[in-house]
């Protein structure tokens, strides 16, 4: 059973490390149709509770759901519909700790996990996925960007930094600074990382992607305004 949510369109994750939307923004839900299409195995890296794996089963893919937490591992295998079971399988993992066997994918999700990690390990983790992936294999990359959540206080900031020639111009060393008053910083991430499309556009393209699309995507809220995510959709070139 998914947990309770005070905000509509959010679901809480069990481990504080934010909220799975109930709704696919529309890189998700390419990957899904994506996925779809390929006999091989793909990946739901940070999956939750599987707002993106359960669609994709559903459209014949095969799907290694993937996610920090073992606990919403348990709830999404008991989402999965009989029908659908045999191409699904899930494995706990920590990024940028986890690896995979080189081509073990034909292609990939990662919704709004990257903003979790510290830059150097944003750079590890971008490289092993285009290992994981199969020659021709797309990587669906999707964050939270600098105009979402608490710290869109800090978007100006960002975009100095940007202007500047910051590298990694919206990293956030004190989000609990930014949180509402009475919030327990303790359920909350010590430091936030949004991106924007330039910066996940230049991350993909040094680790040997090539960039397909990348823009910004709206959020799951009602309150969205176009500009809660940034994602990315890349390819590793076929052989």
């Amino acid at each position: 059973m998914l947990p309770k949510s005070s905000v509509p369109g959010l679901i809480p994750t069990l481990n504080n490390t934010g909220w799975m939307t109930e709704t696919l923004d529309d890189y998700s839900l390419a990957f899904t149709e994506y996925a779809g299409t390929q006999q091989a195995e793909c990946l739901d890296i940070g999956c939750a509770y599987g707002v993106a794996t359960l669609p994709a089963l559903a459209k014949g893919a095969r799907i290694l759901a993937s996610d920090l937490e073992p606990r919403h591992l348990e709830i999404l295998a008991g989402r999965v519909p009989p029908a659908d079971r045999a191409r699904f399988r899930s494995q706990p993992a920590r990024l940028p700790d986890i690896d995979f066997p080189a081509g073990s994918f034909g292609a990939l999700l990662c919704a709004r996990v990257l903003h979790f990690l510290l830059a150097r390990d944003i750079e590890i983790t971008v490289r092993k996925m285009f290992d994981w992936l199969l020659p021709g294999g797309r990587a669906f990359l999707i964050t939270d960007s600098p105009y979402a959540g608490p710290w869109w206080k800090s978007s100006p900031e960002y975009e100095r930094r940007k202007r500047e020639g910051c590298p990694w111009p919206g990293f956030v060393s004190n989000y609990p600074s930014l949180l509402p008053a009475g919030t327990d910083p303790s359920k909350h991430s010590s430091f936030i990382h949004p991106l924007d499309p330039d910066i996940l556009s230049r991350v993909c393209r040094e680790a040997g992607f090539e960039v397909l699309e990348a823009r910004f995507l709206r959020g799951g809220t009602k309150s969205a305004t176009g500009r809660e995510h940034a994602g990315v959709i890349a390819a590793k070139p076929a052989l």
